[in-house]
């Protein structure tokens, strides 16, 4: 009985393992590196511009870029006091209609602070600084051997190993603190892919720490300066961060930092990915699994017939309904009304309404197009259209824009349909 009950858990943890990877969209993008910097390729209100990605600071611009990139010069809030970050005078915070990192990335109505000034961005060529805000809700995969970013939406690239994942804490402020254990003592460190070394300690933590002196020097950079050579560096015989013992670390004291931190260069060692949603990384050697981005799951092809609740991604919203990334009022692409269903696994109202609608879909064949949108793993379309509870609905007549209706109600959405079609005649 107890082999049947270890082989049903088995089977479970497979099939579970297996449809996360199958409901995944992936991206594999390429990054560049100055100064041991992630640089990014964004596009702002259409226009390209390079970013350094900044997990544990801002989200930043330098002055000359607010008209460059189209910022709404509108200031979002009043700034009382003159906000810092990373040392750095800021003067207002504006509103980016559209930023985007791929396909998969993508945000309306992005607030970010402009800098007074920060010569050093200026040297790396960049607009700014951009930090996990925009990547809420995906998983970011740095892969360093081949400077490649992957996004996934909603869970890890299946080459990541569920055994090589961590828990941390996400604090408030979007601080994500990592358990690490140096020299056999236990360590939360923030994760700051500003910092180029594995680790880098505050003056409190580097003066408690009782490695012996490296005799060398190594870059650090005190907020957004130009990096400089410090001699104040220890050796850790022995770093372990999940289940990747690193020996020999060399460890800088950086005055700046109020909090030790555990940097990309983590990336020399293996492969990260960084689940911020769930407060999850992921960390495992290059060799341990192939990593082949053709073994990605792409999404398949969706077949849509009359009569039926057809499955639809946020791709082919994008392409056959509506393309928001454009901007512009919503206008439906088709000639035909739509209903769409978003719903969840998880909802006990949504899976009471499934066979309502298709039903509905079924009655209505010929004269309405009928979807259902796994709320799930379509994130970024959910938080495009504030869908914030399940089940939601929304009719889309041709030419008009979403009448939305909320809850299991199914006689309401009927009546919403019937209505429209009245119209139409």
């Amino acid at each position: 009985m107890k082999r049947i009950f270890v082989l049903i858990c088995c089977v479970f943890v497979f099939f579970s393992v297996f449809s996360q990877s199958k409901n995944t969209s992936v991206e594999v993008l390429d990054y560049r590196t100055v100064d041991g910097k992630i640089i990014l390729e964004l596009l702002v209100n259409d226009i390209k511009a390079d970013f350094v990605l900044d997990i544990n600071g801002a989200n930043a611009v330098l002055p000359e870029y607010v008209e460059k990139l189209e910022i709404d010069q509108e200031v979002q809030k009043s700034l009382s006091n003159v906000a810092k970050t990373r040392g750095i005078e800021t003067i207002k915070t504006m509103k980016i209609n559209k930023i985007s990192f791929g396909n998969n990335i993508f945000s309306n109505n992005f607030s970010i602070l402009v800098l007074k000034d920060a010569p050093y961005l200026r040297k790396l060529g960049v607009a700014g600084t951009i930090n996990t805000r925009l990547f809420r809700g995906a998983t970011i995969t740095l892969d360093g051997k081949r400077q490649k970013i992957t996004t996934s939406i909603p869970y890890r690239p299946p080459y990541m190993r569920l055994d090589y994942r961590v828990d941390c804490v996400l604090e408030t402020d979007g601080t994500l603190l990592c358990p690490v254990v140096i020299n056999g003592k236990n360590y939360s460190l923030a994760f700051d892919s500003w910092c180029e070394d594995i680790i880098a300690m505050s003056p409190e933590d580097f003066a408690l720490f009782t490695g012996k002196k490296a005799g060398q020097e190594l870059n650090i950079n005190l907020g957004y300066e130009a990096p400089i050579k410090t001699g104040q560096v220890k050796v850790a015989d022995e770093c372990l961060f999940v289940k990747n013992m690193m020996k020999n670390v060399l460890i800088p004291e950086n005055k700046s930092l109020q909090r030790s931190v555990l940097g990309v260069g983590l990336l020399k060692e293996g492969i990260l990915s960084i689940d911020v949603r769930r407060s999850k990384m992921y960390f495992q050697p290059y060799d341990l699994v192939k990593i082949e981005d053709e073994l990605i799951p792409k999404d398949l092809n969706v077949k849509i017939e009359s009569g039926k609740l057809n499955p639809i991604t946020g791709e082919y919203f994008l392409e056959h309904i509506f393309d928001y990334k454009k901007g512009g009022d919503f206008v439906l692409k088709g000639d035909k009304p739509v209903v769409i269903d978003f719903w969840a696994s998880w909802c006990g109202p949504c899976m009471k309404m499934l066979p309502i609608m298709e039903k509905l879909a079924a009655k209505y064949k010929d004269q309405v197009i009928f979807y259902k949108v796994n709320a799930d793993v379509e994130r970024e379309l959910c938080r495009v259209y504030d869908i914030e509870a399940l089940p939601t609905f929304f009719f889309i007549p041709v030419g008009g824009k979403p009448i939305v209706e909320v809850g299991a109600r199914p006689e309401n959405f009927e009546s919403i349909i019937q209505e429209q079609l009245l119209k139409k005649k």
